[in-house]
């Protein structure tokens, strides 16, 4: 079930939500209460980008474990359309027979279409496209390829944006994935595509991202990422950069359509599906992100990333037991050798919750897993475990080497036993942090 209180307020149709208030204020000023119950519905729909929502999906992810019949859903759904004031000319909530309920907000029009610039000098087109294909897979030495054929492409082709464009992707995931990277490089090849095109909506999606993630800039980041939606509708890393964005302001159901919009264009993306899973959970809507990870993992049952992810929203719903095995499970998929999950086991049947999240600390502190950023997951696992001076110096050293993941600090549900701590405000502050 959603947490409203950790969510900005967001438009739907002609109401302005505010999920921490309980609070809808429409265009004339007049205001309605809704209960809990009705804003954690409202706040499902309003993410959902419009496509059809089944009753056991929206059941798991409002009523959690509680089974409710057909007719208390109907009530529930015609009560949230009472208080929007949907009529039949203006309708909120549609009613889709045997399938279930969508929301019929219209979304805002879109700008012209794309424009194909994937046509280049064949020396530097080629070398492009290697070096995409090693960027796909963020291990060091195919990022560090990657930057080689960039860099070669852009001495070839100086003047063509996609080379500038993939130089700067790969500095900012080199950045992120804490394998070095160079934050101030990685702007200026991103705003030297722009400069070089400024219709390609790919290199304006590139220039958002690292704005974001480079200085934490998010009103120069909405601005690029808006002009790339705009320049091209279809292009789904667009989207779902957006919705990176607009999660690490906390405009969480802004942001799960977003990667919802991300997600339709492109199905099979499962990296746009993870980052869904991680705005639910951000949205402490954790039912509902364990209902997702079972489609995910419908699509993919050997993805470890999934299987981490649903073990974590089981874990933070209260099914301990459950979820631990999902996030043992995730861990071996991703090649940690069958002891050391057995010796993780061991310690969460004799300490519990926060003795195995102790034990992922310090196993991530001294062996890296492939693919996690280690400094901010650490971080968490250390919050969990209820151990706040270690979880605070992981975030010190975070934000001495510029981890842009702390962006999304204040939003992580793991995070919420130290805002209370008196070094938790001077660190968010001192790091331009919204909260």
């Amino acid at each position: 079930m959603a947490s409203a209180g950790h969510q900005r307020p967001f438009a739907f149709g002609d109401w302005q939500v505010d999920p921490s208030r309980g609070l809808l204020t429409g265009a004339a000023g007049e205001s309605v209460r809704l209960e809990p119950r009705l804003m954690d519905l409202l706040l499902l729909f309003a993410g959902s980008g419009g496509r059809v929502l089944g009753k056991d999906e929206i059941a798991a992810a409002t009523w959690g474990d509680r089974a409710i019949g057909d007719d208390t859903l109907a009530a529930a759904v015609s009560r949230l359309r009472r208080a929007l004031g949907g009529t039949r000319e203006r309708r909120y909530i549609e009613t889709v027979p045997k399938r279930g309920y969508r929301a019929a907000v219209e979304s805002p029009p879109h700008g012209p279409g794309p424009r194909d610039v994937s046509n280049g000098p064949p020396e530097a087109a080629a070398l492009v496209a290697q070096g995409r294909q090693s960027l796909a897979s963020p291990l060091p030495a195919n990022l560090a390829q990657a930057r080689l054929c960039f860099e070669a492409a852009i001495a070839k082709a100086p003047s063509w944006s996609p080379a500038h464009q993939g130089l700067a992707e790969v500095l900012i995931a080199r950045h992120y994935m804490e394998q070095g990277g160079d934050p101030a490089a990685a702007k200026a090849a991103a705003r030297a595509a722009v400069g070089l095109d400024q219709t390609s909506a790919g290199a304006w999606a590139t220039l958002g991202t690292v704005l974001l993630l480079a200085d934490r800039d998010f009103a120069a980041a909405e601005d690029a990422l808006l002009r790339a939606i705009a320049l091209d509708p279809t292009l789904a890393v667009a989207h779902r950069c957006w919705g990176m964005a607009l999660s690490a302001v906390g405009r969480l159901a802004e942001a799960e359509r977003a990667v919802r919009r991300a997600i339709t264009l492109e199905p099979s993306a499962l990296d746009a599906r993870g980052d869904l899973l991680e705005i639910l959970l951000a949205a402490r809507r954790y039912r509902h992100a364990a209902a997702e990870a079972a489609v995910t993992l419908s699509l993919a049952p050997d993805l470890g990333d999934a299987w981490y992810q649903r073990g974590w929203a089981l874990a933070l719903a209260g099914d301990e037991i459950e979820g631990v095995d999902c996030v043992l499970k995730g861990l071996e998929l991703r090649g940690v050798a069958s002891e050391r999950v057995s010796g993780l086991r061991k310690v969460f049947d004799g300490a519990g919750f926060p003795g195995v999240c102790g034990a992922l600390a310090d196993f991530f502190t001294e062996h890296p897993v492939v693919f996690m950023r280690r400094g901010m997951h650490i971080a968490i696992l250390r919050a969990l475990a209820g151990q706040p001076d270690e979880a605070f110096a992981t975030l010190e050293a975070a934000a001495t080497r510029g981890d842009p993941s702390l962006v999304f600090l204040p939003w992580q549900p793991a995070f919420d036993s130290l805002k209370a701590d008196p070094r938790y405000a001077p660190l968010t502050n001192r790091e331009r942090l919204v909260g």
